[in-house]
């Protein structure tokens, strides 16, 4: 039962990293920290993501780590990192509203799109059997 328990535990748990390099020293952040790093390139291992701010306190500009890899500084569009954060990964994703929101204009964008072609073609089939009764 112990034993159990301890999985259970473990199973929620995200133990993910991200590792900067610079040179040949490696900078290996698992939680919020102020560094003072030119990186070459970041690696993100395990789970969870992180943003990497240009500014201590997690301030300045910003890169979010959302997918475990390898990231160059040409990615990440500077190289003097000031600070990691870690992040939850939903809050960069859509909401869920959103996501209905544009699923919903979608929907009335087609339906839309279907009123007007029908009534064209109506009207084109209403035009051709009125000419062709003329002849």
């Amino acid at each position: 039962l112990g034993n159990l328990i301890d999985v259970a535990a473990k199973e929620g748990e995200c133990e993910g990293s991200v590792t900067l390099y610079e040179g040949s020293e490696e900078t290996v952040v698992t939680e919020d920290e102020n560094v003072k790093v030119t990186v070459e390139k970041v690696k993100l291992v395990g789970c969870g993501c992180f943003t990497l701010h240009a500014k201590k306190g997690g301030r300045g500009r910003s890169y979010f780590l959302g997918r475990r890899g390898e990231y160059s500084g040409e990615d990440i569009g500077w190289s003097k990192v000031r600070s990691v954060r870690r992040v939850e990964c939903e809050s960069r994703a859509m909401p869920v509203w959103g996501v209905i929101v544009i699923v919903v204009g979608l929907v009335v964008v087609v339906a839309v799109g279907a009123v007007i072609g029908f009534r064209k073609y109506r009207q084109y089939r209403t035009v051709g059997t009125e000419a062709d009764t003329l002849d």
